[in-house]
Protein backbone atom coordinates (compact mmCIF):
# COMPACT_ATOMS: atom_id res chain seq x y z
CA UNK A 1 0.00 0.00 0.00
CA UNK A 2 1.06 3.42 -0.69
CA UNK A 3 1.64 6.18 1.81
CA UNK A 4 0.35 8.82 0.53
CA UNK A 5 1.39 11.16 2.96
CA UNK A 6 5.26 10.66 2.23
CA UNK A 7 3.93 12.55 -0.88
CA UNK A 8 2.33 15.61 0.60
CA UNK A 9 4.28 18.12 1.22
CA UNK A 10 3.43 20.99 3.74
CA UNK A 11 4.49 24.73 3.01
CA UNK A 12 6.34 24.62 6.41
CA UNK A 13 7.99 21.55 6.06
CA UNK A 14 11.00 22.97 3.83
CA UNK A 15 13.53 20.38 4.28
CA UNK A 16 10.90 17.45 2.90
CA UNK A 17 10.55 19.82 -0.19
CA UNK A 18 14.12 20.39 -0.89
CA UNK A 19 14.80 16.37 -0.61
CA UNK A 20 11.52 15.93 -2.65
CA UNK A 21 12.91 18.24 -5.36
CA UNK A 22 15.89 17.00 -5.77
CA UNK A 23 14.76 13.38 -5.90
CA UNK A 24 12.20 14.36 -8.70
CA UNK A 25 15.53 16.43 -10.64
CA UNK A 26 17.98 13.30 -10.31
CA UNK A 27 15.13 11.15 -11.84
CA UNK A 28 14.61 13.62 -14.34
CA UNK A 29 18.07 14.03 -15.64
CA UNK A 30 18.52 9.87 -15.42
CA UNK A 31 15.22 9.48 -17.53
CA UNK A 32 16.76 12.08 -19.79
CA UNK A 33 19.93 10.35 -20.16
CA UNK A 34 18.39 6.78 -20.67
CA UNK A 35 16.02 8.36 -23.64
CA UNK A 36 19.36 10.17 -25.11
CA UNK A 37 21.18 6.91 -25.12
CA UNK A 38 18.08 5.04 -26.76
CA UNK A 39 17.68 7.27 -29.35
CA UNK A 40 21.29 7.06 -30.41
CA UNK A 41 21.09 3.17 -30.52
CA UNK A 42 18.41 3.46 -32.34
CA UNK A 43 19.94 5.90 -34.83
CA UNK A 44 23.02 3.85 -34.79
CA UNK A 45 20.97 0.50 -35.67
CA UNK A 46 19.02 2.21 -39.01
CA UNK A 47 22.45 3.82 -40.12
CA UNK A 48 23.80 0.10 -40.16
CA UNK A 49 20.85 -1.34 -41.73
CA UNK A 50 21.08 1.12 -44.32
CA UNK A 51 24.63 0.70 -45.33
CA UNK A 52 24.21 -2.96 -45.42
CA UNK A 53 20.50 -2.19 -47.58
CA UNK A 54 22.34 0.19 -49.98
CA UNK A 55 25.29 -2.45 -50.76
CA UNK A 56 22.74 -4.61 -51.57
CA UNK A 57 21.91 -7.21 -48.46
CA UNK A 58 18.62 -8.53 -49.02
CA UNK A 59 17.81 -9.20 -45.50
CA UNK A 60 19.05 -5.80 -44.58
CA UNK A 61 17.02 -4.14 -47.51
CA UNK A 62 13.72 -6.13 -46.44
CA UNK A 63 14.03 -4.90 -42.43
CA UNK A 64 14.38 -1.49 -43.74
CA UNK A 65 11.67 -1.12 -45.30
CA UNK A 66 9.92 -3.07 -42.38
CA UNK A 67 11.21 0.35 -40.25
CA UNK A 68 10.05 2.93 -43.30
CA UNK A 69 6.67 0.97 -42.92
CA UNK A 70 5.94 1.26 -38.98
CA UNK A 71 8.04 4.28 -38.88
CA UNK A 72 10.35 2.49 -36.15
CA UNK A 73 13.53 4.79 -35.41
CA UNK A 74 12.65 6.51 -38.82
CA UNK A 75 9.75 8.50 -40.21
CA UNK A 76 7.09 6.40 -41.51
CA UNK A 77 6.79 6.61 -45.42
CA UNK A 78 5.18 3.68 -47.02
CA UNK A 79 6.63 4.48 -50.76
CA UNK A 80 9.98 3.98 -49.25
CA UNK A 81 8.68 1.05 -47.94
CA UNK A 82 7.76 -0.51 -51.18
CA UNK A 83 11.08 0.78 -52.49
CA UNK A 84 13.46 -1.06 -50.27
CA UNK A 85 11.02 -4.64 -50.62
CA UNK A 86 11.04 -4.59 -54.28
CA UNK A 87 14.99 -3.87 -54.38
CA UNK A 88 14.84 -7.60 -51.37
CA UNK A 89 12.38 -9.22 -53.75
CA UNK A 90 13.79 -8.67 -57.06
CA UNK A 91 16.60 -10.39 -55.49
CA UNK A 92 14.47 -13.47 -54.34
CA UNK A 93 13.95 -12.36 -50.65
CA UNK A 94 10.37 -14.38 -49.30
CA UNK A 95 9.85 -12.68 -46.92
CA UNK A 96 10.56 -9.27 -49.09
CA UNK A 97 7.96 -10.77 -51.54
CA UNK A 98 5.18 -11.24 -49.00
CA UNK A 99 5.72 -7.51 -47.52
CA UNK A 100 5.47 -5.89 -51.04
CA UNK A 101 2.23 -8.09 -51.37
CA UNK A 102 0.65 -6.44 -48.23
CA UNK A 103 1.46 -3.11 -49.86
CA UNK A 104 -0.32 -3.82 -53.06
CA UNK A 105 -3.17 -5.44 -51.34
CA UNK A 106 -3.43 -2.21 -48.84
CA UNK A 107 -2.51 -0.27 -51.31
CA UNK A 108 -0.11 1.53 -49.02
CA UNK A 109 2.74 3.15 -51.42
CA UNK A 110 1.22 1.79 -54.55
CA UNK A 111 -2.10 1.88 -56.35
CA UNK A 112 -4.28 -1.43 -55.01
CA UNK A 113 -3.43 -4.37 -56.77
CA UNK A 114 -4.97 -7.27 -56.05
CA UNK A 115 -4.29 -9.45 -58.87
CA UNK A 116 -0.11 -8.12 -58.07
CA UNK A 117 -0.64 -8.81 -54.44
CA UNK A 118 -1.98 -12.77 -55.06
CA UNK A 119 1.17 -12.93 -57.78
CA UNK A 120 3.77 -11.80 -54.87
CA UNK A 121 1.80 -14.03 -52.40
CA UNK A 122 2.45 -16.67 -55.11
CA UNK A 123 6.01 -16.14 -55.83
CA UNK A 124 7.00 -15.50 -51.82
CA UNK A 125 5.44 -19.22 -50.85
CA UNK A 126 7.54 -20.29 -53.69
CA UNK A 127 10.92 -18.88 -52.12
CA UNK A 128 9.69 -20.33 -48.78
CA UNK A 129 7.57 -17.59 -46.55
CA UNK A 130 4.55 -19.47 -45.22
CA UNK A 131 3.03 -16.72 -44.46
CA UNK A 132 2.85 -16.32 -48.51
CA UNK A 133 1.12 -19.64 -48.85
CA UNK A 134 -1.49 -18.75 -46.04
CA UNK A 135 -2.21 -15.17 -47.48
CA UNK A 136 -2.25 -17.04 -51.43
CA UNK A 137 -4.74 -19.84 -49.99
CA UNK A 138 -7.07 -16.82 -48.17
CA UNK A 139 -7.05 -15.08 -51.14
CA UNK A 140 -7.86 -17.47 -54.07
CA UNK A 141 -9.14 -20.34 -52.33
CA UNK A 142 -6.62 -22.63 -53.78
CA UNK A 143 -3.42 -24.60 -52.09
CA UNK A 144 -0.45 -22.66 -53.86
CA UNK A 145 0.98 -25.47 -56.22
CA UNK A 146 5.15 -25.57 -56.22
CA UNK A 147 7.02 -26.41 -59.27
CA UNK A 148 8.13 -29.83 -57.53
CA UNK A 149 4.90 -30.89 -56.34
CA UNK A 150 3.04 -33.27 -58.10
CA UNK A 151 -1.22 -33.84 -58.39
CA UNK A 152 -1.09 -37.32 -57.80
CA UNK A 153 1.03 -37.61 -54.77
CA UNK A 154 -1.36 -38.59 -51.68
Amino acid sequence: MINIRKFIVHPRDSVNFRRFVKKSLALLVMSLFCLTGTANADARRVQIVRQAAEEGDAAAQNKLGVYYEIGASVEQNDAEAVRWFRKAAEQGHGEAMFNLGEMYEAGRGVLQNQEEAIALYGKSCEHGCRCGCRKYRELTGKVFQLPFQTQDVP
